[in-house]
């Protein structure tokens, strides 16, 4: 066996084993992600959600999709564009982290950017742009419907290119927002309310509308536990793909295309 011959038989093997196994190499575990939204569709009007969850959401509205931070990234124009996903089980949650990266145009003073809620009043949780500050808020209904609790903080994340937002809700954690990895808000666990009125869930705006995303979101997800804050740099740093090992494409298509690849150039 010649030497390039060999060399391309060792990669090929070096793939298998990344590909094949990515749970291995998997920072998060897998069963924690209750949805994940990568937007790498590229056409048609679904959202795929590559958790084992099933929580494929439903675009409204015109779709663009441009360059992303991994891949390729949705376009939400400020009006009528969201993802929406229906009511269920998996996403009513106590605990919970959302991630998201996020390249938005500035709302000061014009509405609030939502980048992910799940019921209007009562909510059971928010992540989104303050539209006052334009800094990261989360929040969520304590109790009574109207008893909103959550931090605002850090620094402004709209028409400054992409950031990386989070937002952890647990009892031991409490509330706790993230931007670009760093801790920019915190304070003492409320327990949210699980009724959500409506109950859907929406990427890109608020639950019952009017906090339309302006701009691009890409590598957006949904976790059922509250994630620390390397686990937060991990899925900015690493993507959420090789971050939990949940693949956009099944290994198979990637072995083939790898393989292809590599065969062309012998």
């Amino acid at each position: 066996m010649n030497s390039k011959l060999f060399l391309t038989f060792l990669s090929f093997a070096v793939m298998l084993v990344l590909v094949v196994s990515p749970h291995a190499l998997a920072k998060i575990d897998p069963d924690t992600v209750v949805g994940m939204w990568l937007f790498e569709e590229g056409a048609g009007n679904v959202a795929k959600d590559t958790s084992k969850s099933g929580n494929d959401g439903t675009i409204a509205g015109p779709k663009k999709w441009r360059d992303g931070k991994f891949g390729q990234a949705l376009e939400f124009n400020g009006n009528d564009v969201y993802v929406e996903v229906k009511s269920n089980k998996s996403i009513t949650l106590e605990e919970l982290t959302i991630v998201a990266w996020a390249n938005l145009e500035p709302s000061q003073g014009t509405r609030w950017q939502s980048i992910m809620m799940r019921g209007q009043n009562p909510r059971n949780y928010l992540l989104a742009v303050d539209k006052d500050s334009q800094t990261l808020q989360f929040s969520l209904t304590k109790g009574a419907p109207g008893a909103w609790e959550g931090p605002i903080g850090g620094p402004v994340v709209t028409g400054a290119g992409w950031h990386h937002l989070a937002g952890v809700v647990g009892e031991k954690a409490g509330l706790v927002i993230y931007t670009d990895g760093e801790e920019v808000g915190q304070q003492a666990y409320p327990k949210p309310s699980l009724d959500a009125d409506p109950g859907r869930m929406r990427i890109g705006d608020g639950s019952n509308g009017g906090h339309q995303c302006e701009g691009l979101l890409d590598e957006v997800a949904l976790f059922d536990v509250p994630l620390e804050q390397d686990d937060i740099k991990a899925i900015m740093e690493d993507g959420l793909e090789r971050a939990t090992g949940l693949l956009a494409v099944e290994p198979e298509s990637k072995l083939t295309t790898i393989w292809g690849k590599l065969k062309s150039g012998l």
